[in-house]
């Protein structure tokens, strides 16, 4: 269901005049490397890689055979800016546009964060110790007189930490970043 990630797209089939310059007729099942598929309610999944780039859509039935015209349905929520910029990437898609680059990504001191955070929490669930963890990740060398003064110790233990939040449920504001919506 497109509620459920901003990044998947909702069209509708509409009828539009054929002679208007503005309307791009698109033939949804005919996309290169398209994968769909149908659920049980009849709605109609797509997922096309076009390039670097992946596009999610979804229609409560199945697309017309053939070109036709759709329209986005956009919900007027606190996701209203990452479901446009999809459409946008999806629309430079379809006409042979670049899609640029994406508002969502991360910054590279908060990817590099996370991928410590990853690797912090899977040493950790492995059975390595703080201390290990700050020698291999975070380049710690010295005695346990050193360790327990070190800066590093308590940086490490909050990766770990922030890694359990992750793994519990937290990664769900990943997938909305930059957006922050208030937790339930």
């Amino acid at each position: 269901m497109p509620e459920l990630s901003p990044d998947v797209i909702e069209l509708r089939t509409v009828l539009a005049d054929a002679d208007d310059p503005a309307v791009i007729p698109i033939n949804l099942a005919a996309l290169p490397d398209l994968v769909a598929r149908l659920d049980d309610d009849e709605a109609w999944h797509g997922f096309w890689r076009s390039g670097a780039a992946a596009h999610q859509f979804w229609l409560p039935t199945h697309p017309a055979d053939g070109p036709a015209t759709y329209v986005v349905i956009l919900p007027l929520d606190k996701l209203l800016e990452l479901r446009a910029e999809a459409v946008l990437r999806l629309w430079r898609a379809l006409v042979g546009r670049s899609e640029g680059r994406w508002v969502r990504d991360f910054p590279t001191q908060t990817r590099d964060r996370h991928i410590l955070i990853l690797r912090a929490f899977d040493g950790r669930a492995a059975g390595a110790s703080y201390r290990k963890l700050a020698e291999v990740l975070l380049g710690f060398q010295g005695r346990k007189t050193d360790w327990e003064n070190d800066p590093r110790k308590n940086q490490v233990r909050r990766l770990v930490a922030d890694g359990r939040y992750y793994v519990r449920g937290g990664y769900r504001g990943l997938l909305r970043y930059p957006t922050r919506l208030p937790e339930p």
